[in-house]
């Protein structure tokens, strides 16, 4: 299997990281690596590595972080840009340093080949392969070889992203199902509205993407987020009272690296109105509804149910590339435009348990 093959199946499959790493490293010629993405704003992300000693990496955090005179520079490097470190090896500043000299040299790391995947503001994802012992510095064969993987990286990082940030979507939802109120609403951290049903919507004045505001809704909401108990929220217009909603909050379990994606990650789930009998969702209602297929309705219901779009497959016994096939077309029959749209969908289709057949 080519590196871009397996580039691409890491994408799809996060353990498959570290022999990814093991192969690239092998390519060029280094011992050990490290790949990270991190977004340092919300203190998340995600890390694999091989080769490193457990007791330099802990030794790194606690004693030599602070030391690391190379960070800053090779942090500067424009974003894609295969940038080897023995050069600055040579520089007096790095050469006569506390890092250097107690964390570089001891190690005997010869060279580090260090890629800033992807810089943006307040998030990093950075790739490192060191060249240890016995070795020449990196040359420009290995440096126009990374040059070539470093856009099929980017992209695999960016897809595993997404995936993640789709799985947190999907768990939101059906962690927030449970004992489902009449309307389901999810918020970000900072009370921007990820996730808000249409009838919901036209009820509370509301889109995807506003913040919750400062009317009487919006302040229940906070209030129920603040005390962990149901409040209600009246709205009313002119002095007329048009509905009173219960609002209860429900904060959200998420996946670090799903915060790497261009989505706002839902960390609170609000419960609008009563309800006192469990939910289902009528998948059977929904293919027919779409036309969907026996077997489409079966991948389906294990994407939303499951929240993972990688295992499908394996779990409905049909290869991944088929399985991912018939999610495209479920899309494109229910004009979705992708996995958290098409729980949105799904969602819409609860009903009381026993209701569904």
């Amino acid at each position: 299997m080519s590196l871009i093959e397996q580039i691409y199946d890491a994408a799809f499959d996060r353990p498959r990281f570290e022999p990814l790493l093991r192969s690239i490293a092998q390519e060029i010629g280094g011992n050990a690596a490290f790949l990270g993405w991190h977004d340092f704003e919300r203190n998340c992300g995600f890390d694999v590595q091989f080769g490193n000693d457990p007791a330099w990496l802990r030794r790194y955090v606690e004693e030599f972080a602070e030391h690391d005179i190379l960070r800053p520079i090779l942090v500067a490097v424009p974003e894609g840009e295969p940038a080897p470190a023995a050069p600055y090896f040579l520089r007096p500043d790095v050469s006569e340093s506390v890092f250097y000299n107690g964390f570089i040299a001891p190690q005997r790391i010869v060279d580090n080949m260090a890629i800033n995947l992807i810089k943006r503001p307040g998030m990093i994802a950075t790739l490192a392969i060191l060249r240890m012992g016995d070795f020449a510095v990196y040359g420009p064969a290995e440096i126009a070889r990374m040059r070539e993987l470093v856009p099929h990286l980017r992209r695999a990082v960016l897809i595993q992203s997404r995936l993640i940030d789709g799985e947190n979507t999907a768990d939101g939802f059906r962690q927030s199902s449970a004992g489902a109120r009449d309307h389901i609403m999810l918020l970000s951290k900072d009370g921007t509205i990820v996730e808000l049903d249409p009838q919901l919507a036209a009820i509370v004045g509301l889109q995807i993407g506003q913040p919750i505001g400062h009317s009487g809704f919006g302040k229940a909401v906070k209030d129920a987020i603040a005390t962990s108990q149901p409040v209600i929220a009246e709205l009313t217009a002119g002095n007329s009272t048009i509905t009173r909603l219960l609002c209860e909050a429900q904060e959200l379990q998420r996946n670090r690296l799903g915060d790497l994606s261009t989505n706002q990650a839902a960390t609170h789930a609000i419960h609008i109105g009563i309800v006192d009998r469990p939910r289902i969702i009528a998948y059977a209602a929904i293919a027919k509804a779409y036309g969907l297929t026996a077997t489409e309705a079966r991948v389906m219901e294990s994407a939303v149910e499951q929240g993972d779009l990688v295992t499908i497959g394996a779990r409905l016994g049909m290869a991944r590339a088929t399985a991912r096939t018939h999610l495209h077309r479920i899309y494109d029959k229910t004009d979705t435009n992708g996995f958290a749209d098409l729980c949105r969908l799904a969602y819409r289709f609860v009903c009381a348990r026993g209701a569904a057949g």
